[in-house]
């Protein structure tokens, strides 16, 4: 009798925890979390980030792990749930031939975020410089000479023998142009497969191909000391471009002030031949302040067809309102645009930016900046006392093909180095 009631007993569990397995179990404790793949060295940058809820108190503080993933988790909240993230980075510098150590604080919150964020700390974008050197021959004069994008170290002239030497920006590809003998058009020569050096030895300039091409004619909004980058498209997927820009002055050197350029492609007359390296794509990026007193800086990055004529003007604009304290960051939106950025800084031991990325709303946008927790409170006494100047720093920014909540997820994400490129991106930035 007892081996019959120990078989029943045993059954009865047996179908207890069968039926129990099929039950899917619900969470009694949902809560909100961020997760973040961190892919610097602590050697390189220390992070940290702290979650905040509408009342701006601190609800969630953690230091990140170099080169590893973390979750940043709020217990007891709801899915329905959002709060403000701040990341910290905290990095260490030497001010420029002092000798002296300091160390910068850049903070940035994301105003009302959702659940499941995820967030990648990473560098997107590629980097490789170029040492092209060579020697000039087979022409009478030297009337010009360009390499894009490039620095020059030497360049070539009679009294070096036409030895040219330029430090060169590229993804893999780039060329030069050389005006001689006093003819109307360019010769040029492109360089593929680019490594650390070229050595291109002696190179006889008559043999080059020529460009009859005239210039394409590319206008700015107003004149002022423009900074522009203009791309062939070589491979987005490979993030290869071919320059087209004018040459980067060294520090130190004159500033033009100009409102357009001439654009200039290598491109061969013959049908059969064009030597285009690139697709007919072009990316343009731009930036340049106003110089009036309510002058502000134009910023944009864009995918073109072909070279623009021109490009769009900002018919939105930020004007300044009165602040109440040292946490409060506030402007004045004008129009419609897509995301608002502000920011108070601070200058001294440490530097402090702390950058806020909000949506825009017609008229006044104030925010006031979250607590900061006590663990970097008790690090840096300036940033717990919100030690800031008494400027204020506002960027309006528009994108044809991005909405408010698809911008703040590529910001994050930082998985897409040509975002803003292909959201055709708008800005307008003022201090106030």
């Amino acid at each position: 009798m007892s081996i019959l009631r120990t078989a029943l007993f045993a059954f009865t569990l047996f179908s207890v925890f069968s039926c129990n397995k099929a039950i899917t179990p619900i969470d009694p404790d949902p809560v909100f979390e961020i997760t973040v793949k961190n892919g610097y060295s602590e050697i390189q940058a220390k992070y940290a980030l702290f979650l905040s809820n509408a009342d701006g108190e601190t609800v969630a503080f953690r230091w990140l792990p170099g080169e590893d993933t973390a979750q940043v988790q709020v217990p007891g909240s709801s899915l329905g749930d959002h709060f403000d993230c701040t990341i910290l980075r905290i990095k260490s510098f030497e001010a420029p031939g002092s000798g002296v150590k300091d160390t910068s604080l850049t903070l940035t919150t994301y105003a009302n975020l959702a659940t499941g964020q995820q967030v990648n700390l990473r560098d997107l974008y590629f980097k490789q410089t170029t040492m092209l050197k060579f020697t000039l021959t087979g022409f009478t004069t030297l009337d010009s000479i360009v390499v894009p994008d490039a620095l020059s170290f030497s360049r070539p002239q009679a009294n070096n023998n036409y030895y040219g030497e330029y430090l060169v920006n590229n993804t893999g590809q780039f060329w030069m142009r050389v005006l001689v003998n006093g003819e109307p058009f360019w010769r040029f020569l492109t360089f593929n497969n680019a490594g650390k050096t070229i050595n291109a030895n002696t190179i006889d300039v008559s043999q080059l191909l020529t460009n009859f091409s005239p210039p394409l004619n590319l206008g700015f909004p107003f004149e002022t000391t423009w900074e522009y980058k203009l791309d062939g498209v070589v491979d987005t997927s490979r993030l290869t471009f071919f320059p087209l820009s004018d040459i980067i002055r060294a520090p130190g050197g004159a500033v033009p002030i100009y409102g357009s350029v001439k654009v200039f492609e290598p491109v061969n007359n013959d049908a059969f031949n064009p030597n285009r390296p690139y697709i007919e794509l072009f990316r343009l990026q731009t930036n340049g302040p106003i110089g009036t007193a309510d002058g502000y800086t134009y910023l944009s990055d864009n995918f073109y067809p072909a070279v623009p004529a021109s490009l769009p003007e900002p018919g939105f604009d930020l004007t300044a309102t009165t602040l109440a304290n040292n946490r409060a960051v506030a402007v004045n939106c004008i129009g419609d645009f897509d995301l608002l950025a502000f920011s108070r800084t601070r200058t001294g031991t440490p530097n402090v930016n702390w950058e806020v990325i909000t949506r825009p709303a017609n008229g006044i946008v104030l925010y006031i900046l979250p607590d900061v927790p006590p663990a970097l409170g008790a690090l840096y006494p300036a940033l717990k006392n919100y030690d800031f100047n008494t400027a204020v720093r506002a960027r309006a920014e528009t994108y044809e093909r991005l909405n408010y909540d698809q911008i703040v997820r590529k910001r994050l994400e930082r998985a897409d180095p040509l975002w803003q490129a292909r959201g055709g991106y708008l800005g307008r930035e003022e201090s106030f």
